[in-house]
């Protein structure tokens, strides 16, 4: 029974982290529509709990999804394309919250000077870790290795490989993944995803960004 849990708890951190990979990632009128027809919340829900939050928890965080059920999907759509620009992409370094891990911390650190994006310290371990288990950045030459999207597909990764050595009883194997997921999480998640989920809440109120950042959040209390 214990190792059904554990294999449970896997699969939802792998869903979760799934999910939040496309909540962070540029959006797309797919998205928007599963937003409008309550589907992004109905996963938010089921696979926050499957990782471990309290039921009432993400309960919560599933009715903020909610909030922008039935509307319409093409003028959602544009409205998520705005807030994206306007929180993370803003040409000319203006971005309210830089996506990416090196440029964040570097803002939060008061560094001078613009952050690099490519070839840093930690994009260049980002990149070893994620060679290290098999796979790499789906689009490392034109986009940094270490934006918000990446971090959550990788640690998806990181959690659906442990889930299914557990699945396999390779008891061995998935003590590697977990430890790999554990370590990435340290190493990199933690030192920046909970302020970047809560400079996007303030930052992007009453946005659904505000909505997602909640959601990563809630699944952050539970990693790894």
């Amino acid at each position: 029974m214990k190792n059904q849990e554990t294999i449970l708890r896997a699969v939802g951190i792998a869903d979760a982290c799934e999910l939040l990979s496309c909540l962070f990632a540029y959006p797309n009128e797919v998205f928007a529509e599963g937003l409008v027809t309550g589907a992004v919340a109905q996963d938010a829900e089921g696979c926050l709990i499957d990782a471990g939050v309290a039921e009432e928890t993400a309960g919560e965080a599933a009715l903020a999804l909610r909030s922008w059920c039935d509307v319409d999907v093409a003028e959602l759509f544009g409205v998520l394309r705005r807030t994206y620009t306007k929180l993370y992409l803003a040409p000319g370094g203006k971005a309210l919250i830089f996506p990416y891990e090196t440029a964040f911390r570097h803002v939060e650190r008061g560094l001078p000077g613009k952050p690099s994006l490519f070839r840093t310290s930690v994009t260049i371990d980002v990149e070893r870790q994620m060679r290290e288990a098999g796979v790499r950045a789906k689009n490392d030459r034109t986009e940094p290795c270490d934006s918000v999207f990446e971090e959550f597909e990788f640690l998806s990764y990181l959690a659906a490989r442990w889930a299914d050595a557990l699945t396999r009883e390779a008891e061995d194997e998935a003590a590697r993944w977990e430890e790999s997921l554990a370590r990435f999480d340290v190493e990199h998640g933690a030192s920046w995803l909970r302020p970047f989920m809560e400079q996007t809440k303030e930052k992007g109120a009453d946005t659904p960004y505000a909505a997602f950042a909640e959601v990563g959040l809630k699944l952050l209390e539970v990693l790894p």
